[in-house]
């Protein structure tokens, strides 16, 4: 059984800081004064932490065990231009040791094992490191922080272990005897300390770094946690694989996940009233009317009621024939629309049918271009959609018609032209006769017939 302990306790209480400081939970280089700038740091910075001994109920053997192993866990990536480093010994004496210093210390590549009362240094940026020192005594372990004066690690927590489970010690006892001058123990069987069990601890640590990588799939891949950093792009990578634009997501990180989390249902509303509301919602924060003017459209019928058979009220020009048309009667040049039997009945509705309008309220001209990159995107191809701003409507009631005439509206098309005869019909005629065009100027001083008519 192994026994493990980590030496942080959130506060790094215990720690004695030499050019470091705790911010939070983690620890970091301290501020310093290089350049004058606030963002300025030491260069360099030791922490000390004294693990004790192992726990007893974690123990299941009669002899005395001691830490083999160190690892760190780091709060977030190593910044560019910075390091840190782990220092092991173990002290014979209750004293507290010095720090590590150039008379009392070996570097990674000194011979094993390790005197007691000697600092021995792991390589720069290794996150496990062994205990090579067989001495009797109290482990202490340095973490030395460094950076160009610009950066710094961040530090999370330091954990030590016994390392009793090691992959060394899943091989038969043949295979686990140690050659005389390799073990840091003078036990004929390697239980971590030699040549094979310290190289199968190395492939050990990378296994578990997979390993840990599969349990964290299931995290990557979910959008309401998975982490959004340049170096862990993986909320971007989740919002591309559902066909969402990174450009386009919100500020906001809550609304940023919410948005990717509902993205393939949001799908399934595309092309729709409630999809395209929701997209310029989301992409612009602006509340829109959609119109469709075939939903105002009505069939003129004689049947008493208004709504349905009021002339001058639900009535109007014919946009062209039902159809389809018939030679000699109805298929008369560029008055009709070529259309099969099925479709008869379209032309009367054509200038109507698959459009809508996208009113903003009050909007500027940069709201509405905003808009209508997004009505434009997300509409139907079949479907020819307009964006423009509308007043508020006003709460004051107010009466037309009274005592006043409407004014004149906007000019038309020139002889009623349809803008499209294919899809609108070639024009608004009456019955089968086409509407004339219009005067443009008249002799002498008399009127014209529309001034006549107001007069």
């Amino acid at each position: 059984m192994t026994a493990q302990r980590w030496l942080s306790h959130g506060d790094w209480a215990t720690a004695q800081l030499l050019g470091v400081i705790i911010d939070g939970s983690d620890l970091l280089l301290a501020p310093g004064a290089l350049g004058g700038t606030s963002t300025a740091r030491l260069r360099k910075g030791v922490a000390l932490l004294n693990p004790g001994r192992p726990d007893p109920a974690q123990i299941n053997s009669s002899t005395a065990d001691r830490w083999r192993q160190a690892s760190v866990r780091l709060a977030e990536p190593l910044p560019d231009k910075s390091w840190f480093r782990l220092w092991t010994l173990v002290a014979t004496t209750a004293a507290r040791p010095p720090l590590p210093g150039l008379g009392n210390s070996d570097d990674d590549r000194s011979p094993v094992p390790t005197p007691g009362d000697r600092w021995r240094a792991a390589a720069v940026d290794a996150l496990n490191v062994r205990v090579l020192c067989a001495a009797t005594g109290t482990l202490w372990v340095a973490l030395e922080l460094g950076g160009d004066g610009s950066t710094t690690p961040r530090i999370a927590d330091l954990h030590v272990d016994t390392a009793d489970g090691g992959p060394v010690t899943q091989l038969p006892t043949v295979y686990r005897e140690s050659v005389t001058g390799h073990s840091v123990t003078a036990d004929p069987v390697d239980i971590g300390d030699g040549v094979l069990g310290r190289y199968l601890g190395l492939l050990g640590t990378q296994l578990r770094q997979a390993s840990s990588l599969l349990d964290e799939l299931p995290i990557l891949l979910n959008p309401a946690v998975a982490p959004d950093r340049d170096d862990a792009a993986w909320l971007r990578r989740l919002a591309a694989w559902v066909a969402l634009e990174t450009d386009t997501l919100p500020t906001a990180m809550a609304d940023r996940r919410e948005t990717i989390s509902t993205a393939a249902e949001r799908h399934g509303r595309r092309g729709t009233r409630q999809g395209l509301l929701d997209a310029i919602r989301r992409e612009t924060g602006l509340t829109v009317d959609v119109v469709e003017p075939l939903e105002l459209a009505t069939v003129w019928r004689l049947n008493g009621d208004p709504s349905t058979g009021a002339l001058g009220v639900t009535t109007g020009l014919l946009a062209a024939d039902p159809g389809p048309p018939v030679l000699d009667r109805t298929a008369l040049l560029d008055q009709s629309m070529l259309i099969n039997e099925e479709d008869a009945g379209l032309p009367v509705h054509a200038h109507l049918a698959h459009r809508i309008c996208v009113h903003v309220a009050d909007g500027t001209p940069e709201q509405v271009e905003k808009v209508d990159a997004v009505v434009q995107r997300e509409r139907p191809a079949h479907v020819l959609a307009r964006t423009c701003s509308v007043s508020h409507e006003t709460s004051i009631p107010t009466e037309v018609g009274v005592d006043a005439l409407p004014p004149i509206g906007t000019p038309g098309l020139s002889n009623d032209q349809a803008f499209d005869a294919a899809i609108e019909g070639p024009g608004l005629r009456l019955g089968t006769g086409r509407l004339p065009e219009p005067p443009t100027s008249h002799n002498g001083s008399g009127t014209t017939p529309a001034s006549k008519g107001r007069s």
